[in-house]
């Protein structure tokens, strides 16, 4: 198995989800599009959405709140069928998941925000940006892709042959500790299995359609390819692109403070 996708798994999962939320942090569980929604909220001012990576959580995102909760009310849900929030019957896809972040949103009165979304939050950002244009307004992707081949090949090959053991014990066990239904980890890792086997598909005539101002960042050794990269940004009118040296996929975890200085400074352009 690719030993970056395991490794980032490992980050993701096992590493981040038992920290407990911060004092002075809002929770929420609300009703959204047929499943319970665990959000978190932090901070006053303009909104800032923070969406997590695959199989993970918004504890993701422990680097980055408190640097953004001075200048912005953060707001960090968990996905569809991860973390603290509920699944839903049938499969998982980017735009269920940015329709559920959308009438979260709703929910909460926030009719306009920035987004920041890493990895599988990234590419739900990119969906919100082309469906809900007058929810975003500015956006920030990190190691996300537009299709599955977007990935390096042997991440891609993992993909294909990957159940939910792949992930290891560790990651099941963290995963038992948050999720709504612990019995229910099989269905959710094999679910996002299938998810990143299958999408995303986003043409260019969609990505091109992005009017609001878009930052995409990568690592310098991301799972996703530099080529692939470098399109996404090509794609979208106007974007900026940052090619994060010495970094992988998990450019957040390992340089917070480059990356919040940088996001920050990109927000309040």
């Amino acid at each position: 198995m690719s030993y970056e996708i395991k490794r980032i798994a490992w980050v993701w999962i096992a590493g981040l989800v038992v920290v407990a939320a911060s004092p002075g942090t809002t929770t929420r569980m609300l009703d959204v599009n047929g499943i319970r929604m665990y959000v978190e909220l932090h901070g006053r001012g303009p909104a800032l959405v923070l969406l997590h990576g695959g199989v993970g959580n918004g504890r993701q995102f422990d680097k980055q709140v408190p640097a953004f909760a001075k200048s912005f009310r953060v707001i960090v849900p968990d996905l569809r069928a991860q973390g603290r929030t509920s699944d839903g019957l049938g499969p998982l896809d980017y735009h269920l998941m940015a329709e559920d972040v959308a009438e979260l949103l709703a929910k909460l009165g926030v009719r306009r925000a920035d987004f920041m979304g890493w990895s599988d939050g990234g590419v739900v950002g990119l969906d919100l940006a082309i469906h809900h244009p007058d929810l975003v307004r500015r956006l920030v992707t990190l190691g996300a892709n537009f299709a599955p081949d977007g990935l390096n090949p042997p991440d891609v090959a993992w993909n294909q042959t990957a159940t939910a053991d792949s992930f290891g014990e560790g990651s099941r066990k963290a995963y038992e500790e948050l999720a709504p239904d612990p019995s229910h980890y099989r269905v959710a890792m094999g679910k996002t299995i299938a998810l990143w086997r299958n999408e995303p598909h986003f043409t260019r005539a969609e990505l091109g359609s992005i009017r609001v101002r878009v930052l995409v960042i990568a690592g310098e050794h991301d799972v996703v390819r530099r080529d692939h990269t470098e399109e996404l940004a090509r794609s979208i009118p106007g974007s900026k692109l940052w090619i994060v040296p010495r970094a992988s996929h998990s450019v957040m975890l390992e340089q917070p403070e480059l990356i919040n200085r940088r996001v920050t400074e990109f927000l309040k352009r």
